[in-house]
């Protein structure tokens, strides 16, 4: 069974594009959490105080910006 994702964003950031646009051409299901939203940061800052984002979360295993080639090897066998 394929951990639940969650993808903390702001609007017009182009790495946090780059990040869905990998999830959604793999076909993996996410929820996007903009994080203008005081919940949402608030939320955020509870599993991480990294600065910037996309921050994905996938079950356990937190990624802080875009890397391809980490999220190639998070989402391999996905």
């Amino acid at each position: 069974m394929n951990q639940e994702v969650i993808m903390y964003t702001l609007p017009l950031c182009p790495y946090c594009a780059r990040a869905k646009r990998f999830l959604s051409g793999r076909g993996i299901m996410f929820t996007e959490k903009n994080i203008f939203i005081p919940k949402n940061f608030k939320e955020l800052r509870k599993v991480t105080d990294a600065i910037g984002v996309p921050v994905t979360i996938v079950g356990k295993r937190i990624l802080t910006r875009f890397s391809s080639t980490e999220y190639e090897e998070v989402f391999r066998n996905y």
